[in-house]
């Protein structure tokens, strides 16, 4: 969705170098602000991720590191019945099962393909492929 007035905007052909460079200027310097604080979040997530945390009942409470107190959490969600926690699990263990795709095809024998230069402009070698013979594709409809 565009927000502001889009008669306002200035392609960057139309700017000057000098304008041309102030823009990339700005957008380094906000590119590093970015990055910047994006990593001080990391830290701040690791180093909580790092403390201590204490689950469980009242009378039987339990001090674990963050990435433990998370497996635990996870897993006490999976076994009353969560099951975005158990693919979570599933999957970060390293058991996901692969997803494959299987085609099958009659085999495509007889047929000619010949590069062509469809624009007339371009002198380097065309990579548009166009058929050439006798050959209709199958249908995908059933006989009946």
């Amino acid at each position: 969705m565009v927000r502001g007035n889009v008669d306002n905007l200035v392609q960057n052909q139309e700017r000057t170098p000098e304008q041309r460079r102030e823009s990339a200027k700005n957008a380094g310097i906000a590119s590093g602000n970015a990055r910047r604080e994006k990593r001080e979040i990391q830290k701040a997530l690791q180093r909580r991720l790092n403390g201590k945390y204490e689950i469980g009942e009242e009378d039987n409470k339990v001090k674990l590191g963050g990435y433990d107190a998370i497996a635990e959490a996870m897993i006490v969600r999976a076994v009353n019945g969560d099951v975005k926690a158990a693919t979570f699990i599933r999957d970060t263990i390293g058991e996901k099962p692969v997803e494959t795709v299987s085609l099958e095809s009659e085999e495509m024998t007889g047929i000619e393909i010949s590069f062509v230069n469809k624009s007339n402009k371009n002198t380097k070698k065309e990579k548009d492929p166009k058929i050439v013979g006798e050959y209709t594709p199958p249908s995908n409809t059933e006989e009946e």
